[in-house]
């Protein structure tokens, strides 16, 4: 594949090494606690991770992204309650994702699949997709594409990475855009779902057996 070597470099820098322990188990326990739709507090994120509330704190502290609800309870972090430009429906409940890429990795994550609509960075034309956890199917445009950055090195992977990362409806358009922002690679939709597929290996990895 044309995009392999940069891809692969992209899948290095996202990879939790540099994360504190533990946060690969955190991360997919939040995801699938939040796509039940409602906040999640830190004490059920400690039962369902069965860890003291000193481990999910520690963690959450160098999680420096991570979306709280007034009341202190979690409601984002990669999958979102909260408004973007990416809607991901699961099951009739809409919920929102930080980025382009994160629609395509979560549905395996999550063990669910979920209906994509996001729009066009360039012309605000919607794209929608159905991604499941093995595939991605019923892509309009048919030629959409993913905008891609590398991340810098900073603990704020939303602002380094996750704000660079849209769908175009087209390749040409998304090109054309890429042409007036520096460090950006534009990748088919269909590559960006095996990225996504890439790093939830690595993820996965890192996560104790009985858990994953």
């Amino acid at each position: 594949m044309k995009h392999t070597r940069y891809l692969t470099e992209i899948a290095e820098s996202l990879t939790p090494a540099n994360q504190p322990q533990g946060f690969g188990e955190l991360f997919v326990v939040l995801l699938r606690e939040l796509a039940k739709g409602r906040p999640v507090s830190r004490t059920t994120l400690a039962k369902s991770l069965d860890w003291p509330a000193q481990q999910v704190n520690a963690v959450l502290e160098r999680t420096t992204s991570t979306e709280y609800d007034s009341d202190g309870n979690i409601v984002g972090y990669g999958l979102t309650l909260r408004e973007t430009s990416h809607i991901f429906e699961i099951d009739g409940r809409r919920l929102y994702a930080w980025c382009a890429l994160d629609t395509l990795m979560f549905p395996a994550l999550i063990g669910q699949t979920a209906r994509v609509t996001s729009h066009c960075a360039a012309t605000g034309a919607p794209v929608s997709l159905t991604v499941s956890p093995n595939e991605i199917r019923d892509i309009a445009p048919t030629d959409a594409a993913v905008s891609l950055v590398l991340p810098q090195e900073t603990a704020d992977i939303r602002r380094s990475f996750c704000c660079h990362v849209h769908f175009f409806a087209s390749a040409v358009t998304a090109k054309d855009w890429a042409s007036k922002h520096e460090g950006v690679e534009i990748v088919s939709v269909q590559d960006g779902f095996r990225l996504g597929q890439e790093l939830n290996r690595h993820l996965l990895q890192t996560i104790p057996s009985r858990k994953s």
